[in-house]
């Protein structure tokens, strides 16, 4: 049997996470709480299953929100 991979797993998510629009970042993040909440409620457990994702997805939209914030102060067009 064989299996479609859209992306290659030869790239850290960090890295990856850069080539994505706001709303799929936003997407991702909403879907793997969705899947951890269901995981910590059949296990019963208050553990965090997913925190680096979590963490580099929040680091990168801040990042991008920052740039933003600066391109509008200065009235530079927005960096690519």
């Amino acid at each position: 049997m064989g299996s479609y991979i859209p992306f290659a797993d030869d790239q850290p998510f960090a890295l990856k996470v850069k080539t994505l629009a706001d709303e799929e970042l936003l997407e991702i993040w909403e879907e793997t709480q969705q899947i951890e909440g269901i995981i910590r409620k059949e296990l019963h457990t208050d553990m965090k299953l997913t925190p680096e994702y979590e963490q580099v997805i929040v680091a990168e939209l801040s990042l991008r929100s920052g740039r933003r914030l600066a391109e509008r102060k200065t009235g530079d067009a927005p960096c690519s």
